[in-house]
């Protein structure tokens, strides 16, 4: 019997099998794939949602502050580049808010790292891709902006915004 177990305990164990190895990195690489996949979708989600909060927030304040500086205030889409820039005065009369906040000399781009799979994909306010507030707040036309699947619908009369 001590002869058993001394066969038993010298026997040494040669570890893993290479079918064994090549089943268990397959098995990572599916679940890698997967993860990389859900992670990609995640990020444009989170993205789209910061663009969304941007612009919705940009409108509050551009109201807000046409009412308060008793001025007419405007937000000019760009289609083309992501982005859009805020002008201060009348049609004919417009100057850059190049101060205004989280921007780059009036500019607001959405092609970033963060947002660079989301896409204004149309701005319609009464025909222009302008929205416009004049001196008490109200906007000059309601309209939408589309951002990927989802689109902002501001008002005509409040200039408040919901989305689809």
């Amino acid at each position: 019997m001590d002869k058993i177990k001394r066969k038993i305990a010298n026997r040494s164990f040669p570890g893993f099998s290479l079918m064994e190895l090549i089943l268990i990195i397959i098995i990572l690489g599916i679940f890698a794939t997967m993860a990389t996949t859900r992670t990609r979708t995640g990020l444009s989600t989170v993205g789209e949602q910061i663009a969304i909060d941007q612009i919705t927030s940009d409108i509050d304040l551009i109201r807000a502050m046409a009412f308060g500086k008793h001025d007419t205030l405007t937000i000019v889409f760009s289609l083309s580049d992501d982005s859009y820039t805020i002008y201060k005065g009348p049609d004919g009369a417009r100057t850059v808010v190049g101060d205004y906040p989280n921007s780059q000399n009036g500019i607001i781009s959405l092609d970033n790292s963060v947002m660079r799979d989301v896409d204004i994909r149309s701005a319609n306010f009464g025909g222009s891709s302008e929205l416009q507030f004049l001196p008490l707040g109200e906007p000059k036309s309601g309209g939408i902006v589309s951002i990927n699947s989802k689109t902002i619908t501001i008002e005509p009369v409040t200039g408040r915004w919901n989305i689809n």
